[in-house]
């Protein structure tokens, strides 16, 4: 299955074991995530409520940074699809999180009718576990 094409974020939630479930990114994010035929891959996501910086980013007080900084992710890199699994691996070449050049990040995946719905693995944080999920509809080829 080719997951070549261009996506808009339609919704991000990340959905706690415990049943809660918060959204990172606001109640409508923005994003673009973006397969190429020839292997790469290219995500952003944002919220659109974060304040504008009142000066350049390099003189920005550490408190508007941290929003900025916790209102965006984006990274670039390769991908590989493993149908029989249902996983897409991203190869992170660059990142917003410097933690993140150089890994792996394996998400499930699946077709929603003209959408895609990925989904991370468990992870646990603050004693629980959760998954992010992120619906992206297409908007070319896919």
């Amino acid at each position: 299955m080719s997951l070549a094409g261009t996506y808009r974020l339609a919704r991000c939630e990340v959905r706690w074991s415990d049943g809660e479930v918060e959204q990172p990114y606001g109640s409508s994010p923005e994003g673009i995530l973006v397969y190429t035929r020839d292997g790469f891959v290219s995500g952003h996501l944002m919220r659109r409520d974060v304040p504008l910086l009142k000066t350049s980013a390099r003189r920005a007080s550490p408190e508007d940074l941290r929003l900025a900084f916790l209102g965006y992710l984006g990274y670039f890199g390769t991908y590989t699809v493993d149908e029989a699994a249902g996983t897409v691996t991203h190869h992170v070449l660059g990142s917003w999180h410097p933690n993140w050049v150089g890994t792996n990040q394996v998400r499930h995946f699946r077709r929603e009718g003209e959408s895609i719905v990925i989904e991370t693995p468990s992870i646990r944080s603050r004693g629980r576990a959760y998954r992010t999920r992120l619906v992206w509809k297409c908007v070319v080829g896919g």
